[in-house]
């Protein structure tokens, strides 16, 4: 199909994605990390080894879906028309952002019901108690406002996702025109208001775990691995409904392929960057109470550092370079598994040498919370593809995308 025009009825007869094995793998994940979670919990020291890998599995998650409504955002405040094949899978991967709520229920819990919670050192009212740094910022870094922060993040980020979604879904049933000027209408203040939350949640649940040291471009560094991971796995999905026949046939192109390609090349530049910058901005301050950060992710670290470097940037970038790479689907699948990869590897590196001062260590006991939580994302996804047509099938500009070419 090469024009909408001549395929209204083949885009019309897009169906629902079939597959069991999708939802069955996802219980298998959910079940095996559930199994995992609680014999980390019942083992000596568990606690403290289940809440870093609990915040490590949540933050790889809420990347993903939050970078996915960014993208969804994103596309109707540029008015892009070659996206609009692709955006609904985009809105399959946003749609979750209110389970996100649910799944941060066990830190908050943590937070509320125990002593302290592991991560977060200004939770400890003993060693609050004895550091005048602390005290400074307990106005701030306080258990009832970090829950009342995070209650607000959620209720945005959900009830955003919930519109824009619904609007997108409505849209196929009529009305395309008038739902697509109210989604562009919404989509400019939120972006606005994505900033704002983003920053300041990644202060609360990744940086505030070192609340002696800060950096006011941390929040565009998460921000950037998260447009990054939702990119990659915006790709694969893509990917992998493409192959199945479920976009229609000759639907989504190479050039919408190549539009992918391009922007997954742009952001780990863009990550690249912001990374550089930060970690430049340090090294020539020279100051110790900055550069405390970095020294702890140096030494046993170091291999995890450069490891990071090359899935992170090196190895994206060179595959990536090529015009004919960019439109290529398999280059495509195995660029967007290193960058998922490499996104997991950054939150480990930014959340785990506070628990393993004397390096990396993965045992089983952090396995348990990503593969719950993948598993739980997974099935989330898989059962609204299996609803709603993998198309914004209403949406007016379809037939344009459909002929979007370079």
């Amino acid at each position: 199909m090469s024009g909408g025009g001549d395929g209204g009825a083949e885009l019309l007869a897009l169906a629902p994605l079939r597959s069991a094995g999708l939802a069955r793998a996802s219980l298998a994940l959910i079940l095996c990390g559930a199994v995992l979670c609680a014999t980390t919990l019942l083992s000596e020291g568990g606690l403290e080894r289940f809440s870093f890998a609990y915040l490590w599995g949540f933050s790889f998650a809420w990347a993903i879906v939050l970078g996915s409504l960014f993208f969804v955002a994103l596309q109707h405040v540029t008015r892009a028309v070659w996206s609009v094949v692709i955006r609904r899978v985009a809105e399959a991967l946003a749609a979750p952002a209110g389970l996100l709520g649910v799944l941060f229920a066990p830190v908050l819990l943590l937070l509320l019901f125990t002593d302290h919670c592991a991560p977060f050192p200004w939770s400890n009212a003993d060693l609050v108690r004895d550091d005048h740094v602390l005290q400074g910022k307990a106005p701030y870094l306080n258990v009832p406002f970090f829950v009342v922060r995070a209650l607000f993040f959620f209720a945005c980020w959900g009830g955003f996702a919930a519109f824009f979604v619904r609007q997108s879904l409505k849209q196929d049933a009529g009305g395309g025109a008038a739902r697509t000027a109210r989604m562009r209408r919404v989509a400019a203040p939120f972006l606005i208001l994505f900033a704002l939350t983003v920053t300041f949640a990644s202060f609360d649940w990744l940086m505030s775990q070192d609340p002696h040291w800060y950096s006011t471009m941390y929040g565009v560094y998460v921000f950037a691995g998260m447009a990054l991971a939702a990119l990659a796995a915006i790709t694969l999905a893509v990917l992998w409904l493409r192959a199945r026949g479920l976009l229609g046939q000759g639907i989504v192109s190479d050039d919408h392929l190549y539009s992918l390609g391009g922007l997954l090349f742009a952001f780990t530049c863009f990550w690249a960057y912001i990374a550089f910058s930060q970690f430049m901005l340090v090294w020539y301050g020279n100051l110790p109470e900055e550069t405390v950060y970095f020294a702890r992710r140096g030494g046993a670290w170091l291999a995890v550092a450069l490891l990071l470097v090359a899935l992170r940037f090196a190895l994206p970038f060179f595959l990536l370079l090529s015009r004919d790479a960019k439109r290529s689907p398999r280059r495509l699948v195995v660029t967007a598994l290193i960058v998922l990869a490499g996104e997991l590897l950054d939150l480990y590196w930014l959340i785990m040498p506070q628990l393993h001062e004397d390096g990396p260590r993965l045992g089983w006991q952090e396995l348990g919370p990503p593969l719950f939580l993948a598993g739980a994302l997974l099935l989330h996804v898989a059962r609204f593809l299996g609803k709603h047509r993998p198309m914004a099938v209403g949406d007016p500009f379809l037939s344009k995308s459909c002929a979007f070419h370079l």
